[in-house]
C-alpha cells in the first residue's frame, strides 16, 4: 500500500504569534534547525523519498527557499491555501485533494520525535485501519516559567478509548465537552464491554488516512477539523449499521466463499470487530512504548522543546551527523559554556562568556562577561559586554545594549534594548504583545 506523505506547514502560530509575525511557524529554529526539519528527518528515516509541502501563499517562497538551504534529501512538491482565514486541518486536507493521489500520511510541521514509523504504517495495515494515529506519553516538563509573561500552562487533555486490546479507539473527545459524566452508546459498551479510558496521552498530529477519508471530507464541508471533529465522527461511525445492509449481502445473494466466511467466522452480531472492519470505518491509535516526542504549538511547548531537543539531535536526525556547535565556534579558556547548549556557525563568543540551557543562533556576538541563561537566541543578535539574559527569547537582528539585565522577556526582530535595560517579562515591541491562546 503507498502512502504519500504530507506535511502541513500553513498553521498561522496562534499559539506562538509574538514569535511569528516575521518567520513562518515552520522556521521558527529548534536547537538552530527550522521545526519542518524535524518531520523531515522522520520520512527520511523511514525512507520516505517524496513528500507535498503544505503552505500558505505568501509564505511557500520561504519555507522552500529554506529547505534547499539545508540540502533536503527528499524530493518536495509544494500545495499553498489562501493566506486569508484560518482554515483548520480538514479544511486544508479538502482545499488540497487534487494533489492527493494515495491514502496519505499526514504530519504537522511543529511535531518532533524519534517514533518508528514503520511501526504506525504496519498497525494500520494490519487492520485496515480508515485513520490510524499516533500517540505519545505525556512528555515531562522541565521550565517553570516562559518568557512574555503569564501564559496560561492549563493542558487541555484528550480522553480516548481503547478496546481490550489497547489500539482500536472506541472514544475519542477533549475533556473540554464535558462537565460531570461522559455517555457513551449502548452499541459501543454492548460490542466492547471492556474499555480502557486515557487522559494521558498526547496525540501527536500524525495520521495515516484512507484515501477514502478525503472523499468523504468533500461531501462533509462542515468538517474543518482533523483531530476535533472528523475523528470522532469517523469512531462513532464504527458503530452504525451499514445502509442497506441486509440488501447488499442478502444471504440469498452470497456468493459460496462468502457463506464458508460467515459460518467459519465470528462474523455476525455479537462481534462487532470483524462487522466493523467490513464497513471499513475502523480508526485505531499506536502508541508510543518509550522514546521521544513533542510537538511544539505553543510557547510552553516550543520552550520545552530547545530545552530538551539539543541532546538528542543526534537520534532524531536521519544521518547522525548534526553537531551541537559550529565548526568555526571557537569557545576562549575564559568561557563557560555548558554541554547542552547549541551554537550556530559564525557565533563569536567572548572571554568570560557564560552559557547554560541555551540555544544560540548564527552570526551572533557574545561579548565579553554576557551571560545567557535558560534562553532561545535566534541569528544575528549582537549581545553586548555585561548583559545578563535569563529565560529570553531573542528573535533575529536584536542588539541589546551593555550590562542589561533581562528576564523572562521576548525581544521582537530587529528591536534595540538599550544599554543598562533592566526587564523582567516585557514582550518588545509592546505592539507586538500576543498573549497564548488556549
Amino acid at each position: 500500500m503507498a502512502l504519500q506523505a504530507v506535511i502541513l506547514a500553513a498553521g498561522s502560530g496562534s499559539r506562538i504569534r509574538a514569535l511569528t509575525e516575521d518567520t513562518p511557524k515552520a522556521l521558527l529554529p529548534i536547537a538552530n534547525m527550522p521545526m519542518i526539519w524535524y518531520p523531515l528527518q522522520l520520512l527520511e528515516k523511514a525512507k520516505f523519498t517524496e513528500a507535498l509541502v503544505v503552505t500558505r501563499e505568501l509564505e511557500q517562497t520561504k519555507i522552500q527557499n529554506t529547505l534547499e538551504e539545508i540540502h533536503c534529501t527528499i524530493k518536495l512538491d509544494y500545495a499553498t491555501i489562501p493566506d486569508d482565514g484560518d482554515s483548520g486541518t480538514a479544511d486544508t486536507l479538502r482545499y488540497i485533494k487534487d494533489k492527493i493521489q494515495s491514502d496519505v500520511l499526514l504530519i504537522s510541521c511543529d511535531l518532533i520525535t524519534d517514533a518508528s514509523l514503520h511501526l504506525v504504517i504496519d498497525l494500520h495495515r494490519t487492520y485496515d485501519s480508515t485513520l490510524t494515529m499516533l500517540f505519545a506519553p505525556m512528555p515531562q516538563p522541565t521550565i517553570n516559567t516562559i518568557p512574555g509573561g503569564n501564559h496560561n500552562k492549563n493542558i487541555e487533555k484528550d480522553i480516548v478509548g481503547f478496546d481490550e486490546n489497547g489500539n482500536r479507539i472506541l472514544f475519542m473527545a477533549s475533556e473540554a465537552d464535558f462537565e460531570e459524566s461522559i455517555t457513551f452508546r449502548k452499541s459501543v459498551l454492548k460490542r466492547h464491554p471492556f474499555m480502557e479510558m486515557r487522559s494521558d496521552l498526547l496525540d501527536a498530529h500524525l495520521y495515516i488516512i484512507k484515501k477514502s477519508v478525503i472523499d468523504y471530507l468533500e461531501e462533509k464541508p462542515s468538517i474543518s477539523a482533523i483531530k476535533g471533529e472528523l475523528i470522532p465522527d469517523l469512531v462513532d461511525k464504527q458503530f452504525s449499521k451499514a445502509k442497506n445492509q441486509e440488501a447488499e449481502l442478502s444471504k440469498s445473494e452470497e456468493d459460496s466463499y462468502t457463506k464458508l466466511a460467515r459460518e467459519y467466522s465470528s462474523w455476525n452480531d455479537h462481534c462487532g470487530d470483524l462487522e466493523d472492519s467490513y464497513h471499513g470505518n475502523s480508526c485505531y491509535g499506536y502508541i508510543m512504548d518509550g522514546g521521544f516526542c513533542i510537538r511544539a504549538n505553543t510557547m510552553w511547548d516550543y520552550c520545552e522543546a530547545n530545552r530538551q531537543v539539543p541532546g538528542k539531535l543526534s537520534e532524531l536526525s536521519a544521518n547522525n551527523e548534526i553537531p551541537q556547535m559550529g565548526p568555526d565556534v571557537q569557545i576562549p579558556f575564559t568561557a563557560k559554556v555548558a554541554p547542552d547548549c547549541v551554537i550556530g556557525k559564525g557565533t563569536d563568543v567572548a572571554d568570560k562568556v557564560v552559557a547554560k540551557r541555551s540555544v544560540i543562533g548564527m552570526n551572533c556576538k557574545l561579548s565579553e562577561n554576557v551571560k545567557v541563561i535558560d534562553s532561545i537566541i535566534m541569528n544575528d543578535v549582537n549581545i553586548e559586554g555585561g548583559a545578563n539574559l535569563n529565560d529570553c527569547i531573542v528573535l533575529p537582528m536584536v542588539k541589546i545594549g551593555t550590562k542589561c539585565e533581562l528576564k523572562d522577556c521576548i525581544i521582537g526582530t530587529g528591536y534595540e534594548v538599550k544599554s543598562d535595560s533592566t526587564l523582567s517579562g516585557a514582550t518588545l515591541p509592546e505592539q507586538n504583545r500576543m498573549m497564548e491562546i488556549e
